[in-house]
């Protein structure tokens, strides 16, 4: 039980890298539990062997257009421990630094925009070369491509930082990073079950967006305006002032009060959105005298 609890305030309390590192892991295990039970069951809905095929991104444009929600769910699944393994492992010590540099928001947005990236070049690579179309429609999943777009952006953030590789060998994150993707353009045609254009794909987001980030341009914005929206359209939960005050006072300080509740709501939402941190000292003020009148 107090394992449990350490992981709930884990989650609760950490950060944005390691609510996704959470979720891919409960995903990982929630759909390993239902393949193993439609096995035994020998359940195969629709002549589709594996569960996993209605939530991983599939190569058929006309597969995407009736699945469209699987350009966001396949970087969420992985097929097997060592592929979850290898993604998380890497991913913990990209983003950590990450989202110290950049915040949360920018960390949540490169994931997940990384990841667009890599199922779009994914998709159209597959349907230009003959060496692909060949092969038929291939289901693509796992986190590669969302990873690789938080580590060359990291690279591209910082590129002379130093990292012990395998605790011996000291290397700047830049040549780190060069090599990775250097892999991925070595093994293009290879058949080797790897989406290499994907990683490339999200490689391609962290580098235009950290190169654009740096001239002071957020070319991520539609990405967090639609958050915003969604969390305002979600948000339940919402700080009730009430003002004591005299039967006649009541009618003239009621715009007041709408326009105070209105500055709230609009603090909780950024808070929401990047964190308690990201408030100004005038905002924080504001919300700790706000909540003497609740």
């Amino acid at each position: 039980m107090a394992l449990l609890d350490q992981l709930k305030y884990q989650f609760k309390s950490g950060g944005v890298f390691i609510k996704i590192i959470y979720i891919n892991v409960l995903v990982y295990a929630l759909f390993l539990i239902i393949g193993n039970v439609f096995a035994l069951m020998k359940w195969n809905p629709d002549g589709i062997n594996n569960i996993d095929d209605y939530f991983s991104f599939n190569s058929s444009p006309l597969i995407f257009l009736k699945r469209p929600w699987t350009i966001l769910t396949y970087m969420f699944l992985h097929g097997s421990f060592w592929h979850i393994f290898n993604n998380m492992l890497i991913y913990f010590f990209t983003a950590r630094m990450y989202e110290d540099l950049l915040g949360k928001k920018s960390s949540l947005s490169t994931y997940i925009i990384g990841g667009f990236c890599g199922a779009i070049l994914y998709l159209i690579t597959h349907n230009l070369f003959p060496l692909f179309r060949d092969m038929g429609d291939i289901p693509m999943l796992g986190a590669s491509a969302a990873v690789m777009a938080v580590f060359v952006g990291l690279a591209t953030y910082t590129p002379n930082y130093d990292v012990m590789l395998f605790g011996i060998i000291k290397i700047k994150m830049k040549y780190l990073a060069m090599v990775w993707v250097a892999f991925d353009i070595v093994g293009l045609s290879d058949s080797d079950g790897i989406a290499h254009f994907a990683h490339l794909g999200g490689a391609f987001w962290g580098y235009v967006y950290i190169t654009n980030f740096k001239k002071g341009k957020d070319i991520s914005y539609w990405f967090d305006n639609f958050l915003t929206k969604m969390s305002a359209l979600t948000s339940k939960r919402k700080i009730k002032i009430v003002y004591k005050k005299k039967k006649e006072e009541k009618k003239s300080s009621a715009p007041n009060s709408k326009s105070r509740q209105q500055k709230v709501d609009d603090i909780l939402d950024k808070i929401k959105l990047s964190g308690y941190e990201s408030l100004t000292k005038e905002e924080k003020d504001y919300l700790f005298d706000a909540s003497k009148h609740i």
